[in-house]
């Protein structure tokens, strides 16, 4: 006695070899129809400026809060255009048009705008910074020259009284003498650390197009809508096949 055995996973891929032709046709329109279709993709412009400015050591929120930089520097834009805060320090631009003169003369103008407010806030806070850094100087040298009075006021005297007097303000004096050159010299260094604002880029290219992704995504659902097509067609034979028999 023979036994009958089913294996529809080989009738179904023997089925699919002879109708191969199909894994090329249907994919190949689907594909093109993909990549039709992205072509009505609305886009923002034609061309799309991008640029990147380093804020340095400014931290203003004025000077880096989206909002507040769009309404401040960007009102010119006559596109669709989107600034970006990453990070603490650097701010990002994206502006869209459809001619590249005009998102290049947009962009340029957003960034030397920005530039400049933040570069007035650089040399306000450093011009601040030098200016108590030179009070920090001329005090030092006042408590240095009142220092060398006290010690010569303590080798002119025996008066128990009067060295008492003057050692008590010697001491005070040399004690604010070390904050003084100490305060000096971490406000030097603030000033010589202090980063200055800076672009860190730009630059102006054509806009992206979904034509290549359109035809992949196509194809891809092109080869399964054949093998849906194909097992529909071969369960109707079968079906047929089953009640002929």
């Amino acid at each position: 006695m023979t036994e009958n055995k089913t294996y529809r996973l080989y009738d179904s891929l023997e089925f699919f070899w002879k109708k191969k032709i199909w894994f090329i046709i249907i994919p190949v329109i689907v594909a093109l129809l993909g990549y039709v279709g992205s072509m009505f993709i609305p886009k923002d412009g034609e061309y799309v400026g991008k640029s990147t400015v380093f804020t340095g050591s400014v931290k203003l929120e004025a000077l880096t809060n989206p909002e507040h930089i769009m309404a401040q520097y960007g009102e010119h834009f006559t596109g669709k255009a989107e600034v970006f805060v990453p990070t603490r320090s650097y701010i990002k631009a994206e502006v869209y048009g459809d001619t590249e003169e005009q998102v290049t003369k947009e962009l340029t103008l957003f960034d030397e705008n920005l530039m400049e407010g933040l570069m007035a806030q650089n040399d306000k806070v450093i011009d601040g910074t030098q200016r108590y850094a030179l009070a920090q100087s001329a005090r030092i040298k006042t408590l240095q020259q009142g220092i060398e009075q006290y010690k010569q006021a303590l080798d002119d005297t025996d008066n128990v009284t009067v060295i008492n007097n003057y050692t008590v303000l010697l001491s005070d004096a040399e004690l604010n003498l070390t904050n003084a050159l100490a305060t000096e010299q971490r406000v030097r260094n603030d000033i010589i650390s202090y980063e200055k604002p800076a672009l860190a880029n730009a630059y102006v290219v054509k806009t992206k197009s979904y034509g290549l992704e359109g035809a992949i995504a196509g194809f891809i659902l092109g080869i399964l809508f054949t093998i849906f097509i194909l097992s529909l067609w071969k369960y109707i034979l079968e079906a047929r096949g089953s009640k002929r028999a």
